[in-house]
């Protein structure tokens, strides 16, 4: 999913977005669930981080940003990253 970064001025979001950006590559051309679901948990793991940072200011454009689109992935990719963890649960 293509989000509008807004013109982002921080380098943890860019290094975040690259990672992001390679998981939906992946999950765009896999035909298996099991790596559909790996690479979108791998997304939220990364949208995780980046709500946790140090740095966040809730006074700053680019911070405000950056949670607007985090919160539009969680939105995508929390459903097949659940089914994931569903199964493992199930499984032991």
């Amino acid at each position: 999913m293509e989000f509008k970064n807004q013109g982002i001025k921080c380098r943890t979001f860019w290094d975040a977005q690259a990672v992001i950006k390679k998981a939906e590559d992946k999950i765009r051309v896999t035909k298996n669930t099991k790596e559909r679901q790996y690479y979108g948990q791998d997304i939220l793991l990364e949208v995780e981080t980046l709500l946790l940072c140090a740095n966040y200011n809730t006074g700053n454009h680019d911070c405000m940003s950056c949670h607007s689109i985090l919160r539009r992935y969680i939105k995508e990719y929390k459903y097949l990253a659940k089914e994931e963890k569903r199964k493992k649960v199930i499984s032991k």
